[in-house]
């Protein structure tokens, strides 16, 4: 599977919980939800030994062309429930008043528990599953208009397989290798967890969320240091320009939050994700309080936006971080 395609999976969506964030010190701040749910099972040989839903969590799933702009995202937690999201976008619109055409299914379902087939497959139906928009309704956002529909690589899938690491590619569909970036490839031996809706051959690779949600923070600590120094050293900038500088250093920060948080979601007990979530609505809390307070001191105007935007992200960033520390 090439790199592209794993970079277009991991950059595909990001689910979460949308925080805002900005200048100045203050007290001391407090310290830093998915649900996600369709067919019959399927018969197979004896109950799953070696194979357990708990050797997917650290995982998300990837189905995607890899070019284009859509994709399907799933997660599965240790006790089979899964969730995830479709998504494809078309950014011209075309009829009056609107400016871009998505379509799109949240979903949430549980998995039947899995049934060995060889030494590295297993097969398991979806016992259940559920949309949040019912599919084949439609409705206009913002100047977006939705279409709601089943999620791609899912529909009729009767059976689902899952291909351990290790799996030998020559034994493997080719229309399935097709869609993970193994078409041509007989020799070698698959790299990661697959999931195959064998009804329509459709694969989907996988990849660990805790090691890429920690890849892209250090790629955004990059990004930071580029915005911070064109800040501070490129006189030539209105500050207009400062001020969407400043706004774009806070969305990186606000997006790896998100990224961080989904992942959260993922791997902690439910219990635990509960007190998470109530000790960040305290932060969200201070986090306004200490924005608020930016303003004030600077006396509104241009200058007040950029180093709001600026504490935002100095805030956010830190936050990133706090979280962290929960999936060390």
């Amino acid at each position: 599977m090439g790199k592209n395609r794993m970079v277009f999976c991991a950059l595909a969506g990001a689910l979460a919980l949308t925080l805002a964030g900005c200048r100045e010190t203050a007290t001391v701040p407090p310290s830093g939800n998915p649900a996600p749910m369709a067919s019959p099972v399927p018969a197979e040989t004896e109950p799953a030994a070696e194979f357990s839903f708990a050797d997917l969590q650290r995982l998300q799933f990837c189905f995607s062309s890899g070019a284009g702009a859509w994709s399907t995202l799933l997660a599965v937690r240790p006790d089979g429930s899964f969730y995830g999201e479709y998504h494809d976008t078309d950014m011209e619109g075309g009829e009056p008043g609107i400016h871009a055409v998505q379509w799109s299914c949240k979903f949430t379902g549980r998995f039947a528990q899995p049934v060995r087939v060889n030494d590295y497959t297993y097969s398991m139906g979806i016992a259940e599953i559920s949309y949040e928009k019912e599919a084949g309704t439609e409705e206009v956002i913002d100047g977006i208009q939705y279409y709601y529909t089943a999620p791609y690589g899912l529909e009729d899938a009767e059976e689902i397989l899952v291909y351990l690491p290790g799996a030998p590619l020559g034994e493997l569909p080719q229309e399935f290798r097709g869609w993970v970036g193994y078409y041509e490839n007989t020799r070698d031996k698959l790299p990661f967890y697959a999931l195959n809706n064998e009804a329509h051959q459709q694969g989907f690779e996988s990849y660990d969320w805790v090691e890429r949600v920690r890849t892209d923070v250090e790629r955004a600590e990059e990004t930071a240091a580029e915005y911070e120094t064109t800040i501070l050293e490129d006189t030539s900038l209105s500050q207009g320009e400062l001020n969407e500088l400043s706004a774009q250093m806070f969305d990186l920060w606000d997006i790896q939050l998100n990224e961080v948080w989904a992942v959260l979601r993922q791997m902690l007990p439910q219990e635990d994700m509960e007190a998470l979530t109530a000790e960040e609505l305290e932060w969200i809390a201070w986090k306004e309080e200490q924005l608020a307070r930016v303003v004030e001191e600077a006396g509104g105007g241009s200058l007040a936006i950029m180093f709001q935007a600026q504490r935002a992200a100095e805030l956010t960033r830190e936050r990133v971080y706090v979280l962290l520390e929960y999936l060390a």
